[in-house]
């Protein structure tokens, strides 16, 4: 939406967003690139994080914390915090956990996995991208 000014000039139509708004906003995408940040880790960092976390030696919390943080990933995209590309990044990375979590798969959340199962090189490439990308 834009709105015309005089001698025809249009300006871009902004949306203003209360302080609170904005802290909440901030929050989610923090969370988001942290979540995201902790992906691409190397393995080792990763079952370190885990380790002083406090969650044990289950890798599920990698993928809890991306999954908590992708909820508010179109918000971010509406309120245009992050790019609809960098938005389908994360829906990609958060489909490729969500694939690993079928009871099938559950020897893929154990720490060792996190190094030797190529599923988790995926991740954490597709999680770095993520971080590199404009």
């Amino acid at each position: 939406m834009s709105t015309e000014l005089s001698r025809g000039a249009t300006i871009a139509a902004v949306e203003v967003r209360s302080d609170e708004e904005c802290r909440r906003l901030a929050w989610a995408l923090s969370q988001l690139l942290l979540a995201v940040a902790r992906l691409a880790l190397t393995p080792e960092l990763q079952r370190d994080y885990l380790r002083r976390s406090g969650v044990g030696d289950s890798a599920d919390e990698l993928g809890l914390e991306l999954d908590d943080a992708a909820h508010q990933v179109g918000e971010l995209e509406d309120a245009g915090w992050i790019t609809p590309e960098r938005a389908a990044a994360v829906r990609r990375i958060d489909g490729m956990l969500s694939a690993m979590s079928d009871a099938p798969n559950a020897a893929l959340w154990e720490p060792e996995a996190l190094s030797a199962a190529p599923e988790w090189a995926e991740v954490r490439a597709a999680a770095g991208e993520f971080l590199l990308s404009p």
